[in-house]
């Protein structure tokens, strides 16, 4: 588990690792029970300001972890799945601690790949079987990615991605006219009206959504994927996104373990941001009580997030069930909720029943004792009565 200790001075990193290591403990250990292979994929392994000396502070020491976790369990029960780490470094230095890392885990295929990512792509799509199941975390120290190149790498069938866009840098360099600058945003994002629509964004929040809306576009077209949600993270003691971490998926339910990783990140974000602002405070005056008593006085800024977006999904619920003449399945309904909200799928369900009590949605195959709605459940906007 990614200790906080381990993460002094790059708390921003920590908030990122906690999500990466929840998720994958879900994935590897779900699609392991379908698939015969499983690999993993850093473009840009590092490492980097490793604090621990097995590499446990960084995404590739996560990603190992959860890969054997899930090959014992399932192997425990009679079932042997293959686990594969492909690690790209172009870095000499760094490339060689990844060289080392082959006799530390023998159950698990690592093959270290030196080079530029991008420039790989194609043999790192070779060494990839077709029966397997692939996870791509690219996570580049800069901005300047060739979307384009990476689209047979995103496409690939059976497969996720997280991609780190280092937002608060290509903000920045979005207002640059460097022909150079300009060059490598159009490829970075190939696509949309995103530049016109910054040029009229009037405020920081603006332009954020103009931008997120923009990559998420086209990571959507590149990878043909059904779901992509965006994760901000903020500087440790400011109130700045630092960077957006962008999750791709095909499936349903990947989205729904997602939201479930997201929502304990968030919260985690929140807890690292508020620590960091009392110990800047107290560095500052060293009035210790004070302001651990602010501490735990100030409003939780995950929490204030994420009643939020429950009262949008409550409100998306309500808007996007169909009339009575067409009502849709509920396993239809949820995903749509997820895909525009940070919300876990237990709280949409509560909020479907409230709704159903609240005679705003109608179930029709709703059965007794049944406290929560179920997948086939046909659902619809409850009809207006008439006087």
């Amino acid at each position: 588990m990614v200790d906080i200790e381990d993460y002094k001075g790059r708390e921003q990193a920590y908030v990122k690792h906690v999500l990466l290591e929840q998720y994958l403990e879900a994935l590897v250990h779900k699609t392991a029970s379908a698939y015969p292979h499983i690999v993993y994929v850093d473009g840009f392994a590092g490492p980097w300001q490793s604090a621990n000396e097995n590499h446990e502070d960084t995404s590739f020491g996560i990603a190992l972890r959860a890969l054997r976790t899930a090959k014992a369990a399932w192997k425990s029960n009679g079932r042997d799945v293959k686990m594969t780490a492909i690690l790209i470094e172009k870095s000499p230095t760094a490339f060689k601690e990844l060289e080392k890392l082959p006799p530390k885990f023998p159950d698990v295929q690592i093959i270290p790949q030196k080079g530029d990512f991008v420039v790989l792509v194609p043999t790192i799509l070779s060494k990839i079987p077709k029966d397997a199941f692939s996870f791509f975390l690219l996570d580049p120290k800069g901005w300047r990615i060739p979307l384009n190149t990476l689209q047979p790498l995103l496409a690939r069938p059976n497969s996720e991605v997280l991609f780190n866009f280092m937002f608060e840098f290509i903000n920045r360099a979005a207002s640059i006219n460097d022909p150079a600058v300009v060059t490598g945003l159009n490829e970075l994002l190939p696509s949309g009206d995103w530049r016109q629509r910054l040029n009229q964004a009037a405020t920081s929040d603006q332009r954020k959504e103009v931008l997120i809306d923009a990559f998420t576009k086209c990571i959507l077209q590149a990878g043909n994927f059904k779901h992509v949600c965006e994760t901000t993270i903020l500087r440790p003691a400011r109130d700045r996104p630092l960077y957006s971490l962008f999750y791709g998926t095909r499936h349903d339910r990947g989205l729904e373990v997602f939201r479930d990783c997201q929502v304990k990140a968030l919260e985690a974000q929140a807890a690292t941001r508020a620590a960091t602002k009392v110990d800047q405070a107290e560095a500052k005056s060293r009035q210790t009580e004070m302001f651990g008593s602010l501490h735990e006085m100030a409003e939780n800024e995950a929490s204030t997030f994420l009643e939020s977006e429950k009262s949008k999904a409550r409100e998306a619920l309500a808007t996007l069930a169909p009339e009575k003449a067409n009502p849709i399945l509920y396993k239809d309904l949820w995903p749509l909720v997820l895909a525009k909200h940070v919300v876990r799928l237990t709280t949409v369900n509560q909020l479907a029943a409230q709704l159903r009590k609240d005679n705003v949605l109608h179930f029709p195959d709703w059965e007794p004792r049944r406290r929560v709605p179920q997948p086939n459940y046909r659902c619809c906007r409850k009809e207006k009565e008439t006087l």
